[in-house]
């Protein structure tokens, strides 16, 4: 169609009126948002493709800029941390401090905008999300028909399956073995990944260089006779059965030598997988596989981190590639100041988040935030088991017992009456926690029913729960559990409108979710309302979603959702499942 008509009604433009264009993939050109609003259903799938494309290109630097550029970090030693990343010159809020500087023709500095950080190999995907996402590239698939048992992977594409060199292997490998009974289900995601990087090694030295610079934790042979050295032990075990399935017998020598003679080699090499791998999460948080990126891993945990990770899947281009994983500044930072991220959820209270760490990386922080007890109480926020609705604090900063939820040596008492008598409530808010965490693993695994996920009794199970916590053990405005259990209630309330058709009953399902929100609306902000914390923005387009559902002409919610979207845009890119759905939502109310 010539540029000079409109693409949805082919009628050139009236007298002194200019066509306008797609701001999305600047392809196509309109009268008005009428033209583009009946023009859409046809234009979805090629603007998608053709705005991926766009975003594609920009990203894409060459080696030779590459080589060009200087990095925004350097790698120093740091007392009691080891290596780590300190901002070369001064960073600020929506920097990428992994991408580099050039100079442009008047030797003024510039960044780089990518940022860009490849996995060492092809990350892989969580046992849950294997029948639903595509294996190489992460993006969902469309599988209306029931998935087949024993699924290892599942591509969205013929060019996700032509790049992918592991697959074939690995599935018919892993077919072998469970029909010999050497393994009883398919390979967990991490004996994937310990394969694949013996694997590569082989045709890349450079793999396991860059793998066995990678921090671990020093043991012993007696680990050994420990459940956790038995369980490493077991991976490296099925990796090497796996390796030899597949008939790369190089590989599974050099997994058979990580056990023999010693087994520390094989409990270093688990080591650095485990304190070095991402979980990789879409904007929502939810977990889709595991991916080890070496240069970020450099980065060090803080409970205020001035930098945030994000991984950036390749949208719905016709050019797809493995989750890469960004880092965006959300703080600035001074010359010579470290670069951080956060390794877990630090929102949640002190025990929680240092619990976490030792489990998972076997040290626990001493910063600031972890010595404010006065804020940690407040994040707790114990209701008074007495008359009054005095403030509940804490008299010992305490030391935290990997064994034990709580604090032990922490004891509480109301500032008002005294009252100092809440291991009750503390048990009954772990008990309601175990539920909302089960629920919540119930809702996040693609291979539970929809049916089941989105009943109306599960929905009336977390209303419960978020009841008991906000009215009978915490305070609803500061307290992280009644943020949580409300977090849970809502994000199964906007899920659950997906899969009910009464009018009726969907607006009630919206009613009650707004009620919650505002009930939480507090604790919430003082929980995840600060500097980085992607979590708070997506709570606020979520509700701003629901609110437009109740009522389409609420432009408060319109705005809404367009400052998140354009929050966002710092972290992820234009074709991200966010940002897209954020797109439909201001398209479609816009119009009403």
């Amino acid at each position: 169609m010539s540029s000079s008509l409109c693409d949805a009604c082919g009628l050139p433009p009236k007298p002194n009126q200019r066509l306008l264009n797609c701001t999305r993939c600047n392809s196509v050109k309109y009268h008005n948002s009428i033209c583009q609003r009946k023009h859409y259903p046809q234009h979805k799938k090629i603007c998608r493709q053709k705005a991926a494309e766009r975003e594609k290109k920009r990203a894409a630097v060459t080696a030779a800029e590459a080589a060009e550029a200087e990095p925004l970090v350097e790698c120093q030693s740091l007392t009691g941390k080891g290596r780590s990343l300190v901002a070369a010159s001064a960073l600020s809020v929506g920097c990428r401090p992994l991408a580099g500087i050039k100079k442009d023709i008047n030797n003024k500095r510039e960044t780089r905008e990518d940022g860009l950080c490849a996995p060492i190999v092809p990350p892989t995907l969580i046992e849950s999300m294997r029948t639903t996402r595509c294996t190489y590239c992460f993006q969902l698939i469309d599988r209306t028909n029931s998935s087949p048992t024993n699924v290892l992977h599942v591509h969205c594409s013929m060019e996700c399956r032509n790049l992918d060199r592991f697959w074939k292997k690995e599935q018919i490998a892993s077919m072998k073995l469970i029909s010999s009974r050497k393994i009883s289900s398919m390979p967990s995601p991490t004996v994937l990944m310990c394969c694949r990087i013996l694997a590569a090694s082989l045709t890349n030295p450079a793999v396991m260089a860059k793998y066995n610079e990678l921090c671990h934790n020093e043991v012993d042979d007696n680990y050994a006779n420990t459940e956790q050295g038995r369980v490493h032990l077991n991976i490296i075990t099925q990796c090497h059965h796996l390796l030899l399935a597949m008939g790369d017998i190089s590989a599974a020598k050099l997994a058979h030598d990580l056990i023999e003679p010693s087994p520390i080699l094989a409990f270093q090499f688990i080591s650095r997988l485990s304190m070095n791998g991402f979980s990789i999460c879409n904007a929502e948080q939810k977990a889709l596989g595991v991916g080890v990126y070496p240069t970020a891993s450099m980065i060090n945990h803080s409970c205020r981190p001035n930098a945030v990770q994000t991984f950036w899947l390749s949208g719905s281009s016709d050019h797809h590639y493995p989750p890469m994983l960004q880092i965006t500044m959300c703080r600035d930072a001074k010359e010579g100041e470290e670069v951080t991220i956060s390794y877990c959820d630090v929102s949640a209270p002190r025990h929680n988040r240092r619990k976490g760490l030792k489990t998972n990386y076997n040290f626990l922080c001493d910063c600031a935030l972890c010595q404010d007890t006065e804020r940690d109480d407040a994040l707790i926020g114990l209701k008074c088991a007495g008359s009054c609705n005095g403030r509940v604090r804490s008299s010992s900063s305490g030391l935290l017992s990997i064994e034990h939820t709580w604090d032990e040596n922490k004891q509480y008492h109301c500032e008002a009456c005294g009252y100092s008598n809440f291991e009750d409530s503390l048990k009954a808010i772990t008990k309601l926690m175990t539920r909302i965490e089960t629920i919540e693993a119930k809702l996040k695994d693609d291979s539970v029913h929809d049916s089941i996920k989105y009943s109306k009794s599960m929905g009336q199970d977390l209303k419960q729960l978020f009841d008991l916590m906000s009215k009978s053990y915490c305070h609803p405005q500061t307290s992280w559990y009644v943020a949580c259990s409300s977090d849970v209630f809502v994000h199964w309330c906007a899920n659950a409108l997906n899969h009910i058709s009464d009018e009726d009953e969907q607006l009630n399902i919206c009613h009650q979710a707004l009620s919650v929100l505002e009930k939480s609306r507090n604790a919430t902000k003082c929980c995840y309302d600060y500097e980085g914390d992607l979590t708070w923005l997506i709570k606020r387009g979520m509700e701003a979603k629901l609110r437009l559902f109740v009522n389409p002409v609420d432009f408060d919610a319109i705005r809404l959702v367009q400052g998140v979207r354009r929050d966002l845009m710092h972290y992820y890119p234009s074709t991200d499942e966010i940002i897209s759905s954020l797109d439909e939502t201001i398209r479609a109310y816009s119009y009403s």
